[in-house]
């Protein structure tokens, strides 16, 4: 899927009401049944950004690939160590090096937040 902000044409700290009023000036640009191919592009588009938590799940989940790619490979090496010998194992991944993963994520997806309230976080 391409980018919903750039598919909607919005900026990532667009809010609620400035995305709602985009999507629905496109789709009445675009309506379905005239042009049913970009309708849908806008739909999934609004479905990924169309409020506050889904926008969150979407920069976490699609934008910070890197840290969705160590989270994936630290999977695959704890599932990798059947039939292998205990010296030849690969670590499992901790919840440790999981929170720190997706620790990573929210910086990276939320930048607003200071440096005190991710230390109020990591310490639940």
């Amino acid at each position: 899927m391409l980018d919903p902000f750039t598919v909607l044409g919005v900026t990532e700290d667009a809010d609620d009401a400035e995305i709602r009023r985009r999507y629905l000036a496109l789709v009445r640009e675009f309506p379905p049944d005239r042009a049913p191919e970009r309708f849908q592009e806008l739909r999934a588009a609004y479905e990924a950004v169309g409020d506050e938590r889904k926008r969150l799940e979407t920069k976490l989940l699609r934008t910070n690939t890197t840290a969705l790619t160590r989270l994936y490979m630290s999977a695959l090496q704890a599932g990798a160590t059947d039939g292998l010998p205990s010296d030849a194992r690969a670590p499992r991944a901790t919840k440790q090096t999981i929170t720190a993963v997706l620790a990573e994520g929210i910086t990276k997806a939320m930048p607003e937040l200071s440096h005190e309230d991710r230390g109020k976080q990591g310490g639940r």
